[in-house]
């Protein structure tokens, strides 16, 4: 990080009552030596470094979500108008969704917080990504994940831990993930049995009742009559 973006840095993200004072000397320089401005380029690299080393997840997830802001605007000041539509919402979105990929393969923390973006992202309809692309993102960070790592985060005593393992057990679009999702259902945390009923329903409408009749018959019953039901909300 250059020294500018550092002083940038430091400035608007360290609360002024944490800053040790500053004595104004006697010799003051011009304004416009004085104050510096950052490019959105600069201000980009600045806000992903702070979604990278940030203690908080609501201060990474802000600096995720920024960092996605300034690209869009980055990509979208570099866009020919003439461009068809199509062209240009592609344009926009994909380096918008490898730059999230990359970042949600950094961490578990990363994943989780890009996994409820994109999730939030299809449930409104509305976000930096098509419900397409959305959809796209959730596959292949649930891929790149492996059901081993998200087996065992279904367990964890995190609360978005375990939910952002679940939506992307269901994008994984593997039967092999039916079993643990069950469990989390039927045995779980009740926090969380609304939230994995949807996902079962969603995905795995078509194996849940055989799997709960061969794996957990007593609770047969409540599986049939979820993936009977109108919905989970």
């Amino acid at each position: 990080m250059t020294e500018a973006a550092a002083s940038a840095f430091h400035a608007q993200y360290i609360p002024p009552f944490v800053q040790q004072p500053v004595f104004t000397p006697v010799t003051t320089q011009p304004e416009a030596n004085r104050s510096t401005v950052l490019t959105l380029e600069q201000e980009l690299i600045v806000t992903k470094h702070l979604a990278e080393i940030a203690p908080l997840d609501t201060i990474r997830k802000e600096a995720f979500d920024r960092a996605l802001r300034i690209m869009q605007k980055l990509l979208r000041g570099s866009t020919a108008n003439s461009m068809p539509t199509a062209m240009k919402l592609k344009a926009w979105e994909v380096p918008l969704l490898q730059y999230a990929i990359e970042y949600s393969s950094k961490s578990p923390e990363n994943r989780r917080i890009v996994t409820k973006h994109l999730v939030e992202n299809l449930d409104t309809g509305s976000g930096f990504f098509s419900v397409n692309r959305a959809k796209q993102g959730l596959k292949v960070i649930a891929k790149k994940a492996g059901f081993s790592t998200l087996e065992s985060e279904l367990n964890s005593d995190n609360d978005d831990t375990r939910r952002a393992a679940a939506h992307l057990l269901g994008w994984m679009k593997h039967e092999k993930a039916v079993l643990p999702l069950l469990k989390a259902f039927c045995q779980g945390a009740r926090s969380d049995r609304r939230i994995i009923g949807r996902i079962l329903r969603h995905h795995y409408s078509h194996l849940a009742p055989f799997y709960a009749h061969r794996y957990l018959p007593e609770f047969h019953t409540l599986v049939k009559s979820l993936m009977e039901s109108e919905g989970t909300n």
